[in-house]
């Protein structure tokens, strides 16, 4: 796996495409690729600092709908935080309770640590970030897959009401669906995931974007498998 990733690093490099300031698709692809430790496997290990990684990414994508979603950065960052830390102490101690999604949710489970401290754990943190991740990659396939007649608003608007619109309150739904008239255009946003080099990279976006499908699918399952998927 790491030469696939070496190989797609020095192919792109040419490009002058990576910009550590906004969206990079071969960033995104990179850290996902990682963090789906077992590519072939439906059960895939997913590596918790990778997932986080490419989760940061993604946010420079949300920066790009404007502040319609500000509520959804600052909840993911604020979740990154929490799961950090949880990481970050794992590390110290020289443990690997948390070194992948997995091991963190049976770890947390073993421990009875999800009902002990029900505000307090990783399983039901990164639990918000999941249902995140599922509108975002809709909304990245559907901008690629969707007729370019319906408008971002109308794809955004789709994709919200099969993912997060179940988890939001009636508020959070108003002030979205205003929202959506106010985001960019398919060719603005365009701009801002390709930088004026699609032709290149249309291909590592398609992949990156079923790579993290798959990885939701594996975590969707593991939390299903726990009776989790319900968490308050």
């Amino acid at each position: 796996m790491s030469n696939i990733v070496e190989n797609k690093t020095r192919d792109h490099q040419s490009t002058d495409i990576i910009k550590s300031n906004n969206f990079d698709v071969h960033r995104v692809y990179e850290t996902f690729v990682a963090a789906l430790r077992e590519p072939d496997n439906p059960k895939s290990p997913i590596g918790t600092q990778d997932y986080m990684n490419g989760y940061r990414e993604l946010l420079k994508f949300v920066d790009q709908l404007g502040y319609v979603f500000k509520f959804v950065k600052d909840d993911v960052i604020d979740k990154l935080g929490i799961l950090q830390a949880f990481v970050d102490t794992d590390r110290k101690k020289g443990t690997l309770h948390y070194d992948t999604i997995q091991h963190a949710i049976d770890y947390e489970t073993e421990q009875n640590i999800i009902k002990t401290n029900p505000d307090n754990n990783f399983t039901r943190t990164l639990l918000r970030l999941h249902r995140a991740l599922i509108f975002i990659v809709q909304l990245l396939q559907g901008l690629n897959d969707r007729p370019l007649s319906e408008s971002t608003s109308t794809i955004a608007s789709t994709c919200y009401k099969a993912t997060l619109y179940n988890h939001h309150s009636f508020l959070v739904r108003g002030t979205v669906k205003v929202g959506f008239h106010i985001l960019p255009s398919r060719k603005e946003l365009d701009d801002a995931i390709f930088h004026g080099h699609k032709t290149e990279l249309l291909e590592q976006y398609m992949t990156f974007v079923k790579i993290i499908k798959q990885i939701y699918d594996t975590v969707e399952a593991y939390y299903a498998e726990k009776n989790y998927l319900q968490l308050p």
